[in-house]
């Protein structure tokens, strides 16, 4: 079973999430269908966990499953402690998920909630029927009797073309066992077998009842092909609880009635579609009437079920599939494996340029369309929903709730939003930092808010979407904002900054100083915030990701905070330029603009040169010098790059301005990728190694 683990936990997660909305939704407002919903979620993963042989986990769910149950009968209401309860069982069954080679270390606490989800009793004032029910028994669907019932015009058409080539037209019935758990899986797996045999034109049931698990034991596709049947008949015999497999050859002339488009209703129609798994199965002698004109490959067998689907689709009818799951470490050699052919165009193309030859011009150019975009769709696969973040806040957002016993909203858009997968990974631990941070400090309690003529409820929204070639997200409450004087008095308290700072400085400064590490205005601590940490780690996690932070607040209104991040950190666009006879890459993400500074323009403050560009006094650097490469040099003109990393702006006096090129990222050895300054390395066209700067560390004090 080791090989379907990866699988299981695919599917095992998916099914966890999806438990966790549809309890938010019911909390709020109860309906049928996400009861029903709930009910199918559990009962799916209860049957995995079971063929896996994860007991535990199977067991837990049933008593999920029971629970659940109890709504439909009126012995359970959808009150905060029976949310509650469940939510505890999904903590429990994710906790033994993450630990399936140690579960039993969890034995005492499963058998502890288990005996409270079998005991669950409301108080007496609850004990009325709910009025959002699961059905008696989950939807049944139609008895099929043809398959011209269910073809449609696309797949007629693919039956006539298969015939006019030659190929045969074969009903395939697969039977389960009795019993058979994990049975999307194992029809799955027929599936696969048969790609390599023809092409699976139909199946009944169809793909989303497959997938669900919503049918019994028989399965019947279509299949075009000329496959050898008694190989096709072991590949699917091999598979685990297959009891039986029936391979007919069907006349696609009269019984499916090619030539009239599979359409009429005539005698010789095939009758052999099966009753669907809800108990309406035909009786043996209804089906031999039904394929009375049907060779039979092995007539002492019975009829069966089979699984459907395209040669490129599994579980699903021909050309419906959209997705299929790749994993990460593929797409990262994937794109490892581009970066390096960027590496070599740029060198073939700069090689190029010393040769003049029109067809050779007009070579490279098409290299280059065609490399920037097979980099483009290589990107694209990277590029994953924010929703993955963002689902687990609404749960965390109601546990804070509950805890702080404050009423809140959390109302998310953006979540389609796209973002490169690794920056989706690490973005999710700022956010958790500015929610507990908005929901401990940013909301009031309900008494407070209403004195200030505010709405009882407070409300939380997280929002993304593009802006350029950065991926924005915000998180803005409408609680009691951001008093820059209580930041400034706290910040003495805590000698940050001096009375004289206090003084001089402005309220936005003063907001900024919550950036600070170890800087806290709550006055006690507790297991959300107050521990003097957050807000520093959300600035250095977000500016590691070559992103920035800005926060906007109003006293009484609510803050805001914007985090701005770049589409991908893999390959990205770098101005390249030449400090000390070497060569460096500034990401394009963190450059304003480019000046050319006359040395009259360059002026001494507090020891340290400075511009006024546009009413602005602007700091400038030596590039050299902060590498610790050389010393400042007087010369005609400085080549100036201005820089800016959240709140900070600098001037970078540079030899000389190359151009910009798209470069791969690559770390550097666990040996050295600690150096201040510098976030990587790439590799130039002409095989040398270029250093790509980190400009955030690099105006942290303007050295490296």
């Amino acid at each position: 079973m080791e090989e379907y683990r990866d699988l299981f936990l695919a599917e095992a997660h998916e099914y966890l999430q999806s438990m966790s909305q549809l309890l938010l939704e019911m909390e709020k407002k109860p309906d049928n269908e996400q009861l029903t919903e709930m009910f199918r979620a559990a009962h799916s993963l209860k049957g995995m966990a079971g063929t896996m042989g994860y007991d535990l986990i199977m067991e837990l769910t049933h008593d999920m499953e029971s629970l659940l149950d109890k709504l439909r009968t009126g012995e359970a209401a959808l009150g905060r402690d029976f949310v509650n309860l469940l939510f505890e069982a999904v903590d429990l069954v994710q906790i033994l998920i993450d630990n399936l080679e140690n579960q039993d270390h969890f034995y005492e606490e499963v058998q502890v909630l288990k005996t409270k989800l079998r005991g669950w009793e409301m108080a007496p004032a609850e004990k009325v029927p709910c009025q959002n029910t699961l059905p008696e028994e989950l939807p049944s669907r139609e008895n099929i009797s043809t398959w011209n019932d269910v073809i449609n015009e696309f797949e007629k058409e693919t039956l006539k073309d298969a015939l006019s080539k030659g190929e045969k037209i074969y009903q395939i019935n697969v039977l389960l066992k009795q019993g058979s758990l994990l049975k999307s899986v194992r029809a799955y797996m027929v599936l696969k077998n048969m790609e390599k045999h023809g092409e699976v034109v139909k199946t009944i049931p169809s793909l989303q009842l497959l997938e669900e698990e919503d049918f019994d034991r028989e399965i019947f596709l279509l299949l075009v092909g000329n496959p050898d049947l008694e190989v096709l008949r072991d590949d699917i015999l091999g598979i685990a609880e297959i009891e039986n497999v029936d391979i007919l050859l069907l006349d696609g002339e009269t019984q499916l009635n090619i030539d009239g488009a599979l359409g009429g209703n005539s005698a010789s129609e095939l009758q052999a579609a099966a009753a669907l798994e809800s108990g309406l199965l035909m009786e043996k002698e209804e089906s031999a009437v039904a394929l009375m004109e049907v060779e039979r490959e092995k007539p002492d067998e019975d009829l069966s079920g089979f699984v459907k689907n395209s040669r490129n689709a599994p579980l699903s009818s021909r050309s419906v599939e959209k997705t299929i799951r790749v994993e990460t470490a593929k797409l990262d050699s994937l794109v490892n494996l581009v970066g390096e052919l960027i590496i070599n165009r740029t060198r073939v193309v700069e090689l190029g340029k010393k040769v003049e030859d029109e067809l050779l011009d007009g070579s490279l150019e098409q290299l280059e369309r065609v490399t920037t975009d097979l980099q483009n769709a290589v990107m694209t696969l990277r590029m994953v929903p924010i929703r993955q973040v963002f689902d687990r806040f609404p749960r965390m957002v109601r546990d804070l709730c509950m805890e702080k016993d404050k009423d809140m909203e959390l109302v998310i858009s953006g979540e389609e939003t796209e973002l490169d997968r690794t920056l989706v990974n690490q973005v999710g631990d700022p956010l958790v930092h500015l929610l507990r941070n908005a929901v401990d400090h940013g909301l009031e309690e309900a008494d407070e808010r209403k004195r200030m003529g505010k709405e009882a409820q407070g409300k939380i929204f997280l929002e993304a979407h593009h802006e350029g070639s950065h991926v924005v997200v915000s998180v803005e409450d409408d609680g009691r904002g951001i008093d820059p004087e209580a930041i400034k008095t706290r910040a003495l308290e805590k000698k940050m900054i001096t009375k004289e700072e206090k003084e001089k400085m402005g309220p936005e400064e003063a907001i900024r100083l919550i950036f600070h590490s170890g800087f806290s205005t709550s006055k006690e601590v507790t297991d959300i915030s107050g521990r003097g940490v957050g807000m520093d780690v959300v600035k250095t996690s977000i500016e590691a990701l070559n992103g920035t932070v800005e926060v906007k607040s109003e006293p009484g209104k609510g803050s805001k905070f914007v985090l701005r991040l770049p589409l991908t950190l893999a390959i990205i666009r770098a101005l390249m330029v030449e400090s000390a006879k070497e060569t460096y890459a500034i990401p394009i993400e963190a450059i304003r603009e480019n000046l050319f500074v006359e040395p009259e323009d360059i002026k001494t403050i507090q020891q340290r040169k400075v511009i006024t560009l546009r009413d602005e006094v602007l700091p400038l650097y030596c590039l050299k010098e902060s590498l610790g490469m050389g010393e400042f040099e007087e010369q005609e003109v400085y080549p100036v790059v201005v820089v800016e990393a959240g709140d900070k702006k600098a001037g970078l006096i540079v030899d000389e301005l190359l151009g910009q090129q798209e470069i791969v990222i690559k770390s550097l050895s666990r040996f050295i990728n600690d150096i201040k300054g510098i976030a990587g390395a790439t590799v130039l066209g002409d095989g040398r190694v270029t250093l790509i700067l980190d400009v955030a560390s690099l105006l942290e004090d303007g050295r490296v």
